[in-house]
């Protein structure tokens, strides 16, 4: 994995590095055995009681479920100091977990994308704050 120590996310509590692998922070209630994401999305299934929720830390690889091609920047808020366009947005399956999430798909050949294939989650570079450091966000590219 990359260096990781000027980095910050873009958004707290949504990713986690400090394993060595990047891996998405998310949630499983006990009660009905729901993983949900991000982990303060509490109100994941209607009649549950929603007792004993724990943190989890998704897998760091999933399967292809779906997926889009974008030709346009993307719509602000976000921003990258970067162009990305044309970008993938796949939506990734942890299996085990039964869990689907979204994320921008980098470092990967767009025209080699294919479902079902093994994606792994990553980090996608920004923009560089006033503090000089490096803000992220997740993301997801194709395992080599």
């Amino acid at each position: 994995m990359e260096n990781m120590a000027n980095k910050v996310a873009r958004i707290p509590n949504l990713v986690d590095w400090s394993t060595g692998e990047v891996r998405l922070m998310s949630a499983k209630c006990n009660s009905c055995g729901t993983h949900f994401f991000p982990k303060e999305h509490y109100q994941h299934r209607p009649g549950c009681s929603r007792e004993g929720v724990e943190d989890v830390l998704l897998p760091q690889k999933g399967k292809l479920a779906s997926y889009t091609i974008q030709y346009y920047p993307c719509p602000a808020p976000f921003k990258t100091e970067k162009k990305i366009t044309p970008y993938g947005i796949g939506l990734i399956e942890f299996e085990e977990e039964k869990i689907q999430v979204t994320g921008i798909i980098t470092e990967t050949d767009l025209k080699s994308l294919k479902l079902g294939m093994e994606m792994e989650t990553t980090i996608l570079e920004m923009f560089t704050n006033e503090e000089k450091q490096q803000v992220v966000t997740w993301a997801f590219r194709a395992v080599k």
